[in-house]
């Protein structure tokens, strides 16, 4: 039997001003050491704008799934759906729509 080791690191960065640099920052901190990224924030929108990702997060998604998890490719999971009620769609959310990304959503509140 195999044992299996879970290290969990969190990183805070929506205390202060979020920008391209920032993003990055988070999405690539210790890429070889930590596997799952999970998000649940992403832009404000209006329901049929598009934003997403600057380029430097951009670049940090691509080295995070080309050569984290020690070549494997880091897991980055982002929630989706959280501003429903409020005209926000996830279709204009380009973390929530990227290639890079595991968009995770529930048809409830209960699941």
């Amino acid at each position: 039997m195999r044992s299996v080791v879970v290290m969990l690191q969190r990183v805070r960065m929506l205390d202060g001003t979020v920008n391209d640099a920032v993003e990055a920052r988070a999405l690539g901190l210790n890429p070889d050491h930590i596997d799952i990224y999970s998000a649940s924030w992403g832009p404000e929108d209006d329901g049929k704008t598009v934003d997403g990702p600057g380029p430097l997060a951009r670049r940090a998604f691509i080295h995070g799934v080309t050569t984290g998890r020690k070549g494997r490719g880091s897991i980055f999971v982002w929630a989706s759906g959280n501003g429903g009620r409020h005209t926000d769609s996830c279709n204009c959310d380009g973390y929530t729509n990227s290639i890079f990304t595991l968009s995770i959503s529930s048809a409830t509140q209960g699941g």
